[in-house]
């Protein structure tokens, strides 16, 4: 494995010069448990390289850790001479910095990041959480941060960056969306598969990179090999063939990590798990597990291809062993919004909906308030603030601030999840949160509409049912307009390659492929319509003979429906936007 050689050289420079933290009273110290203590206050140094997603600033915090950046080189994208404004919440960074036994912070050295895929998004799967761009699968969650856009206002054609990791199946696992301005150069990171040196071809995913005309960075055209990890740019990208011409291409493995590197902590997702040799990788770093290795939040059994960990190792020879492997766990979410009452500064916690919430070092911050605070953190929540909240439940039944946003009051969205602690006809509890039904509120499952007489018996008759909740405030309390129970065990969903199968509900937006009479094709899915689809054209109503005859292929299309025999979607509601808003085409 190699680091850029910059990295190392940067870190190594900081390790011999005398290094203070810049840590300010007004931030809190997120450290991860005083790795760098020790008890030495002599002044010595170790060199440290760390990847992983930014959670906040004042500095830069990452893995849980904060590091002083006032002095850091910091190259963003094709950009080597950024500043820290440039950078976000969510993206994926490495950072070179030299850590002090004194107890202090990091002082990082250099901050690289780099986006993982780049292009425009040609299909969003609401249900599935995905979306696709260039081919490649997409990725979402609660904890994925979106910038100059969000799920309501994303949509196909929307030229997007993506930061993130990359799993098992070569999907990618998004940290961060980021609406970009530029439409011009395509980007993306994967393993060359299925070269042909002849036709001058590889794939990435669904994607063909034709590299005939390709500068090669780090490589030489003959060092391609499938397997290869790359990171491919250029600028003539043909959707109908699903074709990128290569402008550049850069050998992204990284190996051969410098001897002096004393400590590497590095987050992401498990590939190539061995049992038996007890060997994996994370983001192209392999580790080996030995009999040392502590685990945090699962044990040894835990580790599989797909979790997501964080590793921290130490260079032994050319291996890198783990000495620690934390468990990141993300299921078991609920996502609430309300008004803190209280603060304890000490325990670390705070309260909302009369729910208490404990942070820790790794919890993820953003102030979208009238206040904008960039260095926004657990020490600037006050009570009264308004805040969005996604949460886990540790082994004790604590609730685990994983996402703290603030926001105004009218900035609520309307949008809950968690756990029914309490259901009748009338409403239920979820996360201590009131929410209530009217004769407007749909009820779905993961076969489609049920009735709130069956919503109510699904949940009395289970121990545990986690729901989804769109609304509106009304006096105090979220009024439901649609409740979705969620999959409670996370499994069963999947097929073997760990996409969702062609079954229950489907919710997605892209656009038309192909009309072959009474069935229209979006991405490979063959929509029918029913008879009493509720279908818009251009916000007015229309029967399904007028909709299909408005179609054509290109026209995007945004659909709600069931999968039936798991071959084709039957449509219950659809739209179709032909115009901009002031009427023209």
């Amino acid at each position: 494995m190699r680091f850029k050689h910059s990295l190392l050289v940067l870190a190594i420079a900081g390790a011999l010069s005398a290094c203070g933290g810049s840590s300010d009273s007004s931030t809190p110290d997120n450290n991860t448990g005083g790795d760098n203590t020790g008890g030495d206050n002599t002044g010595s140094t170790t060199t440290v390289v760390t990847e992983g997603v930014i959670t906040g600033f004042g500095s830069v915090y990452v893995n849980g850790q904060r590091y002083g950046s006032d002095n850091a080189a910091i190259a963003v994208g094709n950009s080597p001479a950024a500043d820290e404004a440039q950078l976000r919440v969510g993206m994926v960074v490495t950072v070179a910095a030299s850590a002090s036994n004194n107890g202090e912070d990091p002082e990082a050295e250099q901050i690289t990041y780099e986006e993982s895929l780049q292009g425009p998004v040609a299909f969003i799967d609401r249900e599935a959480e995905q979306i696709e761009v260039l081919g490649q699968t997409v990725i979402y969650d609660d904890l994925t941060e979106f910038e100059e856009t969000d799920l309501d206002t994303l949509t196909v054609g929307d030229f997007v960056e993506i930061s993130g990791y990359v799993n098992e199946n070569g999907d990618f696992y998004a940290t961060l969306v980021e609406l970009e301005d530029d439409e011009t150069e395509v980007k993306l990171k994967g393993n060359v598969a299925n070269l042909d040196t002849d036709a001058q071809t590889f794939t990435l995913g669904e994607l063909t990179i034709d590299y005939s005309t390709a500068e090669f960075d780090d490589m030489t055209m003959e060092d391609l090999a499938d397997g290869l990890f790359v990171k491919v740019e250029g600028e003539t990208f043909d959707s109908e063939t699903m074709t990128l011409t290569a402008d550049e291409i850069e050998n992204k493995e990284q190996s051969d990590i410098d001897e002096d590197t004393d400590e590497v902590t590095i987050a992401g997702i498990v590939k190539n798990y061995d049992e038996e040799a007890g060997t994996f990788s994370v983001n192209q770093y392999d580790f080996v597990v030995s009999d040392s290795t502590e685990f945090e939040d699962g044990t040894a059994d835990t580790l599989a291809n797909g979790i997501i960990v964080k590793v921290e190792a130490v260079l032994d020879g050319e291996q890198l062993v783990a000495e620690e492997v934390e468990f990141k766990a993300r299921d078991a979410r609920s996502k609430v919004e309300g008004q803190v009452t209280d603060i304890d500064a000490e325990a670390m916690t705070f309260v909302l909906n009369d729910t208490t919430f404990t942070v820790t070092s790794e919890t993820q911050y953003e102030d979208e308030s009238d206040l904008d605070e960039r260095r926004f953190t657990f020490d600037n929540i006050e009570v009264n603030d308004w805040l969005k909240v996604v949460s886990r439940q540790d082994d004790e039944g604590n609730a685990i601030a994983l996402k703290v946003k603030r926001i105004e009051e009218d900035e609520r969205d309307g949008e809950v999840k968690g756990r029914v602690s309490a259901v009748s006809t009338e409403g239920m509890t979820i996360a201590n949160a009131n929410v209530t039904f009217d004769e407007n509120t749909e009820f779905e499952d993961d076969d489609g509409t049920i009735s709130l007489e069956d919503f109510v018996a699904l949940v009395e008759s289970l121990n545990a049912v986690i729901v989804e909740v769109e609304g509106n405030y009304v006096d105090g309390s979220l009024l439901a307009t649609e409740v979705e129970v969620e999959n409670v065990s996370g499994e069963g969903d999947d097929d073997d390659n760990g996409r969702p199968d062609n079954t229950g509900k489907a919710e997605f937006k892209g656009a038309v492929e192909s009309i072959e009479g009474d069935a229209v094709f979006v991405n490979g899915k063959e929509l029918r319509f029913a008879e009493d689809a509720e279908l818009e054209l251009n916000d007015e109503e229309v029967d399904v003979v007028t909709f299909i005859e408005a179609l054509e292929v290109g026209t995007v299309i945004e659909i709600e429906g069931v999968w039936v025999e798991e071959s084709y979607i039957l449509v219950k509601e659809a739209e179709v936007e032909n115009e901009d808003d002031d009427g023209e085409e």
